[in-house]
């Protein structure tokens, strides 16, 4: 990694903890630079401001997790499998990130046009990945022979219905569990999508 990569991560690493115990208006140039162990000077070499500084804090967070995600799904074989690593993975990381991913959501309705614009891309990722999955269950004959448009709208309904269970309705069972509710969403598209002629898994 290069000096400059280096500085810039624990910039990162040292506003992280600050944006997700303190918030973004309450987090100072001056607390960062305390945080990373730099000068002020520093900061400011690599980014204007406080802003842009918890920008690239998620974005970088945003980027970690689709690896880890990609990891985890290149690790099973089935399509069905795949899926539910697709789902683990993503829950682990809400559950890690929970105060970032409050405060990201709150600053989207602050106004900041890029974390809204990275929000999207983060989305748009998840739907082109649960595609791939989907894609590779039909050419597996795992899935049964689906046409682009349907491939589209299963992906974006599945991202959909997993998001909703990452953030369940306020009226709901008492002893809720996510994801005691992931396999059967899987459960129940695959019995939707799944090879009827037998060579589903």
């Amino acid at each position: 990694m290069l000096k400059d990569e280096l500085i810039i991560q624990d910039i990162l690493l040292g506003a992280k903890r600050l944006f997700s115990h303190h918030g973004l208006k309450k987090t100072t140039m001056e607390d960062i630079a305390e945080a990373a162990g730099k000068g002020k000077s520093t900061l400011y070499y690599y980014f204007p401001g406080k802003n842009e500084i918890f920008e690239a804090v998620v974005e970088d967070e945003m980027k970690s997790h689709i690896q880890k995600v990609r990891k985890a799904i290149n690790g099973t074989t089935t399509a069905k499998e795949k899926m539910k690593a697709f789902l683990g993975t993503n829950l682990s990381s809400i559950i890690g990130y929970q105060n970032l991913s409050k405060l990201v959501k709150e600053e989207i309705f602050d106004g900041m046009k890029k974390l809204h614009e990275l929000k999207q891309k983060y989305d748009q990722t998840q739907i082109d990945m649960m595609k791939e999955i989907i894609i590779g269950g039909v050419q597996s004959g795992e899935f049964r022979e689906l046409s682009s448009e349907m491939i589209e709208k299963c992906s974006f309904a599945s991202i959909a219905a997993f998001r909703g269970l990452s953030s369940p309705l306020s009226v709901t069972l008492c002893d809720f569990k996510s994801e005691e509710y992931f396999d059967v969403l899987v459960d129940i598209l695959v019995d939707g999508i799944g090879n009827r002629n037998g060579r589903s898994r």
